[in-house]
């Protein structure tokens, strides 16, 4: 089958979640010839920064029912992680339940399992190369384009996904930068020497509040550690905890939504109270959003979409981000005793002494400042986006030859409806695709699995969509019936 055809080869540029699936995908739902070249510079696939984490403590943000990889088959991830005969840490994957919050370094087992069993049943005329190196530059051909690696060996590639993931933090902003040379701060909190010869009785100061700060954290605390655990963020702000609570039918229609972030906000709150009034928890409000939130911020107008990332964002996510109940009790049990301290405010000076380091930090709407003493400070702020200041051989490469360019709301790039990279005049690729975050300007939600499941499907359905390769009907239904072929 397909013999007569000449070969096709699919560059993918990341070996995360967002690239295996695609990967897989590929693998399952190709007709023709096809070579997949999967870059990666870790030798373990399907991780990437969410997924790498070896805690046995470090928890899945959503339920085990809703993470499937397949969109699909919401009940597959579920099936697979039953079937393991696994104890790690306190948990065993035997007594999973629909409900359960699995640890993160399992679900990058289920990620790399899907894509060993999508090589393994691929068809003969389908074949992946797994290669561990870094990507540093593209050149157009054309057809195609070449993919310069840092070893200085390249590889021709007739179409390229950017599978990108999630950047390391760029260092908070301040006047004098020169305490991010010192020891005493980490500027990676994943790094194996964030918490390196660390003291248990030392004081920490984590740089925001968000989802990174609890997985330190909850490290420090599985840890032993006995030391003060300081946060500052500008809003202060915690993530929320998950709970069981009923669905409810979406209460807003995209045709017939407000153009306003005020407007937009002022709507859920209603919606929320109206929910209360019924007995039903505001989570079933979030909830219900999920599915049209990539609508609704589309149709908003660049003004309000700067507009709600200003003034509405912060409080957004950790409602619509939150945490393992479990993982809750143990920031509210640190929090209750002391030994977490959360301030509101943003970083104005470090100055270093013979015990650590003084931070001065002016607390939030207000002109009074508080220094805490710490011995470490490391940077929990979260995944830098602005890709214009991103220190990156790849991305600065592309973005001075005109290839991409960066989304006006410095949150990763430009890209069409079907994943394809805007070049600096505005013009679709025909060989440069991307997803997940790479793609927030656009649609905001696309750094979860849910959206960026879906994405890994379509895109593999576009990537295989060319003048010789059967009609884009068969190819769906390939794609669709691959799904129940994977990880069985």
């Amino acid at each position: 089958m397909g013999k007569e055809n000449p070969s096709t080869t699919i560059a993918i540029i990341g070996g995360g979640f967002s690239g295996s699936m695609v990967a897989a995908h590929l693998l399952q739902a190709a007709t023709f010839p096809l070579n997949i070249k999967l870059i990666e510079r870790n030798s373990l696939l399907g991780r990437g920064v969410a997924y790498g984490t070896y805690s046995p403590y470090h928890l899945l943000n959503v339920p085990a029912e809703q993470i499937s990889a397949f969109p699909n088959d919401p009940d597959h991830f579920l099936r697979w992680v039953q079937r393991q005969n696994e104890t790690i840490g306190d948990f065993v994957t035997s007594e999973v339940t629909a409900n359960s919050f699995v640890p993160r370094q399992i679900y990058g087992a289920y990620v790399q399992a899907i894509l060993d069993e999508a090589e393994t049943t691929a068809p003969d005329y389908v074949h992946l190369e797994r290669i561990t190196d870094e990507a540093v530059g593209i050149e157009p051909e054309n057809v195609g384009a070449t993919v310069s690696l840092s070893n200085g060996e390249s590889i021709q590639a007739d179409r390229i996904v950017l599978a990108l993931g999630n950047f390391s933090p760029a260092d908070p902003p301040i006047q004098d930068r020169s305490f991010y040379k010192s020891s005493r701060y980490k500027g990676n909190a994943y790094s194996a020497q964030a918490l390196t010869d660390l003291d248990s009785d030392d004081s920490v100061l984590l740089i925001g509040s968000g989802l990174t700060m609890v997985d330190l954290t909850i490290t420090l605390f599985r840890q032993g550690h006995r030391g003060k655990i300081y946060t500052v963020s500008r809003h202060g702000l915690l993530p929320l905890a998950h709970k069981t609570i009923p669905s409810i039918a979406p209460f807003v229609a995209i045709d017939q939504a407000p153009k306003t972030a005020q407007a937009l906000m002022h709507l859920v709150r209603q919606e929320v109270e109206s929910a209360a009034a019924c007995g039903l928890d505001w989570r079933a409000v979030i909830n219900c959003l999920r599915p049209v939130t990539q609508n609704l911020w589309q149709t908003l107008p660049l003004g309000e979409k700067q507009r709600f990332l200003r003034h509405v964002r912060a409080y957004w996510d950790i409602h619509r981000h939150r945490i393992a109940p479990e993982i809750a009790e143990v920031v509210n049990k640190l929090l209750s005793c002391g030994q977490l301290v959360i301030h509101a405010g943003r970083i104005q000076a470090y100055r270093e002494v013979d015990r650590g380091v003084d931070v001065t930090v002016r607390k939030r709407h207000t002109t009074e400042n508080l220094v805490l003493r710490v011995n470490r400070v490391i940077n929990c702020t979260g995944p830098a986006s602005n890709y214009e200041k991103l220190a990156h051989p790849l991305v600065n490469s592309l973005l001075s030859k005109g290839l991409v360019c960066c989304h006006v709301l410095k949150m990763g790039l430009k890209t069409a409806a079907n994943g394809a990279l805007l070049d600096a005049t505005g013009v679709a690729s025909k060989f440069l695709y991307t997803l997940g975050p790479t793609r927030q300007g656009d649609l905001l939600e696309t750094i979860a699995v849910p959206e960026i499941r879906e994405q890994a499907m379509l895109l593999a359905q576009e990537l295989l969509s060319r003048p010789n390769a059967p009609d884009s009907s068969l190819l769906r239904r390939v794609v669709n019936q691959s799904n129940s072929k994977l990880v069985r």
